[in-house]
């Protein structure tokens, strides 16, 4: 038999140590009736704004039998021991949520919501290893009629509560320092990172059963013409669009990994015979090394300058901007991801060598009803010149060359 050999002394503190309480979960710990996860991890950017962004989601989904709304959202660094770094409640919470039920901050018993994140650090404030998430939420019981009612004060649980999620850590990877994938003036940064929910930033993909958000900090870029419009005649035509034909370079030095061509033009507001494979229309993968692949999409049918396998090198013509595939108007598709598929990959961050900016513009182009409008663009926001930072969304952007 096999005997276990004691330290005496250790053996008599055991002796004389009072018994532990027996409990079912310790003091730090609640029962959440939520679930929230990172989708990725945050990975920061310098940003046109002279802010540091971490841009990232998180899954919250109701794993109980009771309706569960949230109220605030709070941000920490430091493993929850820091200070919070980003706040959401109210109307905020509203604009950072993007509920697939379409209850708004009310999950019922099984639903999921994913909150659209971005905490923005000042110029040279630290940036923390670790982001945790404070959850402060209400509860509902559910009544006969299934539907929510208030919970029963002498239950087990209480109807108002917050607790504080797992750390989230940070990637200590720097973004990727690139070229520009266009020339000249007046490029406007349309659906760009980091605050603003728009079709890039909130829109998720589950594939094989793994959520994804692939176009995190992607950018269509769209140009304007010296009178700040998008279109200049008949938006129906595809020669009203400054863009449509602008020469695409490469931005990076790389390998084509993927590459599609052969897609038509599609009607500018029309798009028709969309299907996942053909979504990013006539486009070009390159693989940059270290897990990191550059995006270039809608490109001109016929106009790809290079092959499967190619190796690229900055500034090399790549094809021509066009308006195939999911496209509403002439634009390039620019984006940085983890994968060669756009669709199953998590976009990462870039920041350009340098570019300048007149500002930003002071509506969002989607909303205005008349294409051929004018556009404002406010030069409180992001104009002057801009050393390896992201520009942000509906930035506009002038490319030397």
């Amino acid at each position: 038999m096999l005997r276990l050999l004691l330290n005496p002394l250790f053996a008599v503190a055991m002796l004389l140590a009072p018994p532990a309480l027996a409990q079912s979960l310790k003091p730090s710990q609640l029962l959440s009736s939520l679930t929230v996860t990172p989708v990725s991890i945050p990975h920061p950017v310098l940003g046109a704004d002279d802010h540091t962004h971490l841009a990232y989601e998180l899954l919250v989904t109701n794993t109980s039998g009771l309706f569960v709304t949230l109220d605030r959202v709070e941000v920490l660094g430091g493993g929850g021991q820091g200070h919070v770094l980003a706040s959401y409640g109210g109307g905020a919470l509203s604009k950072a949520l993007v509920d697939f039920s379409r209850k708004g901050s009310l999950l019922p018993p099984g639903v999921a919501a994913m909150l659209v994140l971005d905490v923005s650090l000042p110029a040279g404030a630290p940036v923390p290893d670790q982001l945790v998430a404070r959850i402060s939420a209400t509860r509902q019981a559910m009544g006969p009629d299934g539907k929510p009612v208030p919970m029963d004060p002498n239950g087990p649980f209480p109807a108002r509560y917050s607790f504080t999620t797992a750390p989230a850590p940070v990637s200590p990877t720097p973004a990727l320092v690139v070229e520009p994938p266009l020339r000249g003036k007046n490029w406007v940064a349309a659906g760009g990172c980091c605050a603003t929910i728009t079709p890039h930033r909130g829109t998720a993909l589950a594939v094989n059963g793994k959520l994804y958000v692939p176009q995190r900090f992607a950018i269509d870029w769209v140009q304007l013409d010296g009178k700040h419009r998008a279109v200049t005649g008949d938006p129906a035509k595809l020669s009203s669009y400054p863009c449509f034909g602008a020469p695409v370079y490469s931005a990076t030095y790389g390998k084509v990994v993927n590459l599609y061509d052969g897609l038509p033009e599609q009607v500018p507001g029309h798009p028709k015979d969309i299907k996942p494979e053909t979504i990013g229309g006539n486009m070009i993968v390159v693989e940059i090394g270290a897990g990191q692949y550059a995006f270039y999409g809608h490109l001109q049918p016929g106009s790809l300058k290079v092959k499967l396998g190619g190796i690229v090198k900055p500034g090399q013509l790549l094809g021509l901007v066009g308006n195939t595939g999911n496209s509403t108007a002439p634009h390039l598709h620019f984006e940085l991801m983890d994968t060669d598929s756009p669709l199953a990959a998590d976009g990462l961050p870039f920041v350009f060598t340098q570019f300048s900016s007149p500002g930003t513009l002071a509506q969002d182009p989607d909303s205005v009803e008349d294409p051929g409008k004018e556009l404002t663009i406010d030069p409180s926001r992001g104009a002057g010149q801009h050393i390896r930072q992201l520009p942000l969304n509906n930035q506009v952007v002038d490319f030397s060359g």
